[in-house]
């Protein structure tokens, strides 16, 4: 078990003075949300009636701030991100008085001014590299092959830049969010390598507290859309019934239906396209977002873990039997550190049950099974 640590920086210095003071420090990471950071810092008055840290320039509003952690000699960056609000709190008792610093990732300077924008003969893909440009990321994007031909229809921005990247990203089935310096506009990354495993009720590999499960078989959904096109009044349809992303275990929530069940089906309206491979893009995205039918929540000993998860990746999870062991795409990870130590509260999806046989437990099946 190796010690944690983490650092804050602050336009390019780290920031230790604060250690002392700092009370909590919190770093929020999601897959759907901008990734968020908060400090309570404690406050203390001198004899002049001077606030520490209140009029310390470090701490304004917009300033860049980058919040690191790690294990041992390892150390990566959780969060890069901008000031966004500065709130302190005053007691009658002078030694609880503290302020609270709220950050978020670079995707806030992108939500500042909606515009209204015409994006003619473009992909969504070549959209979000261009529009990451703007902002001076880097960029990581994944190809969409669908060209929005100026005779037929052209793309209109009535948002702002992450609004509208965000809406192009759910009807690719994408992800697109800011992580650091670099944009990203990319399908889930469910086929890289898992992160260390985590274990429940594993003996000495035990690392989570708490966790739970849940199974909701009436998320999975075949999805259609129908359309007219508007050249020749014909009648165009797409329709999602099977996935096209790496299954996570041996069976999928449909699998589950009993005799005579169908599928559920949702129907895709108040949605305009170009054409049938647009609609299909769009079917197959929600087919997919319908297809996490497992999900499940816990508190991770973060010491005894000894790595930093982080969303956006998968991870095995073993000791919960065999229907429920496997692996899990993480969709929310919150960091913490305290005086009492470092704790990481996690979320994960599933869009099956059941191991493939490919899993990597570290633990052999007899573990897998009993849970011992």
């Amino acid at each position: 078990m190796e010690a944690e640590h983490f650092s804050i920086t602050i336009d390019g210095q780290e920031a230790e003075d604060l250690y002392p003071d700092l009370l909590n420090l919190e770093v929020e990471l999601d897959d759907k949300l901008a990734a968020m950071f908060r400090l309570k810092i404690s406050l203390t008055q001198d004899t002049d009636g001077n606030w520490s840290y209140l009029d310390d320039d470090r701490l304004h509003p917009w300033k860049e701030v980058v919040i690191s952690a790690g294990f041992g000699d390892e150390k990566e960056d959780l969060i890069t991100a901008h000031i966004t609000h500065v709130k302190p709190h005053f007691s009658s008792e002078p030694t609880a008085c503290f302020v609270e610093v709220w950050g978020m990732d670079g995707t806030v300077l992108m939500d500042r001014e909606e515009k209204l924008k015409d994006w003619p003969n473009k992909k969504d893909s070549d959209i979000a590299s261009e529009i990451f440009g703007l902002y001076g990321f880097s960029i990581e994007t994944e190809d969409t092959a669908v060209i929005h031909d100026e005779a037929v229809s052209t793309i209109i921005q009535r948002e702002t830049d992450i609004q509208f990247l965000k809406r192009l990203a759910l009807r690719n089935g994408y992800e697109c969010y800011v992580s650091g310096r670099m944009g990203y506009f990319r399908p889930p990354q469910i086929d890289e390598t898992p992160q260390p495993t985590l274990a429940v009720h594993f003996g000495d590999e035990t690392n989570i507290a708490s966790f739970s499960i849940e199974v909701n078989a009436l998320a999975p959904a075949n999805v259609a859309m129908y359309q007219i096109d508007r050249s020749t009044k014909e009648v165009l349809e797409a329709v999602a019934e099977s996935s096209l992303q790496t299954p996570l275990g041996s069976r999928n929530g449909t699998s589950f239906l009993g005799a005579g069940m169908q599928p559920a089906k949702a129907y895709i309206g108040m949605n305009a396209a170009t054409g049938v491979p647009e609609m299909t893009a769009l079917c197959q995205g929600l087919f997919h977002e319908g297809g996490w039918f497992v999900t499940g929540e816990g508190q991770i000993h973060a010491n005894e873990y000894n790595h930093v998860l982080k969303p956006r990746g998968t991870v095995t999870i073993k000791g919960l039997g065999e229907t429920h062991s496997g692996i899990y795409y993480v969709s929310h990870v919150t960091h913490v550190f305290t005086s009492e130590g470092y704790t990481q509260s996690v979320k994960v999806k599933r869009n099956a049950l059941l191991p493939t046989g490919a899993e990597d437990f570290s633990g052999g099946s007899a573990g897998l099974l009993s849970g011992l």
